[in-house]
């Protein structure tokens, strides 16, 4: 029988999780994710992750991307950092700077761009220059965390109603005190 720790049980099911821009999907702005990103649709914006980025072949994205990995089938207009392998298949097209530890292009591919490969320190120090960069990783996480644990909005209006609800109520029996019926 085999335990794992806490730690390996989260990594373990962040693993599964996929952020998925699908195709048909329209998106203009940022996309921020703790887990790998696949996209299919359109995005005017750029994506950040510490996870693999999927561009399908149908997909369309204008921004900047900084990820640990990424494989492209579709089109890209954007500088990349990639602190690990950027794949860029056949039928890709590529417009951009890309600083990358590892590069496979495959023939065919459409590749306008400037290509550095230097190790990871170096890619996670490019990245800082890029337009990407408003907040740092851990601030986000953070700020996100604390979302979650803050009471939600829809709580909130539930509550609000309720409270409605029963100043309805009050009002109603004192009318009903005050001006019985007489038919």
């Amino acid at each position: 029988m085999k335990f794992k720790s806490n730690k390996q049980q989260e990594e373990s099911a962040n693993v599964s999780k996929v952020t998925v821009l699908s195709l048909g999907f329209e998106l203009t702005g940022d996309i921020i994710s703790r887990s790998d990103i696949r996209a299919d649709g359109i995005l005017v914006g750029s994506i950040r992750t510490d996870k693999k980025v999927v561009v399908g072949e149908k997909a369309s994205i204008t921004g900047d991307i900084i990820a640990a990995e990424i494989s492209i089938s579709g089109e890209i207009v954007g500088d990349l950092y990639i602190t690990g392998e950027t794949t860029i298949y056949s039928m890709a097209s590529v417009s951009g700077n890309i600083t990358t530890q590892e590069i496979l292009i495959q023939k065919g591919a459409k590749v306008d761009s400037t290509i550095k490969t230097v190790s990871k320190e170096l890619v996670e120090a490019a990245s800082k220059n890029s337009k990407v960069k408003a907040v740092s990783r851990e601030e986000l996480y953070s700020i996100m965390e604390e979302r979650k644990s803050q009471p939600k909005k829809a709580e909130k209006v539930d509550k609000v109603k309720e409270e409605i609800k029963e100043e309805k109520t009050d009002l109603s029996d004192d009318f009903t005190r005050n001006f019985p019926r007489t038919w």
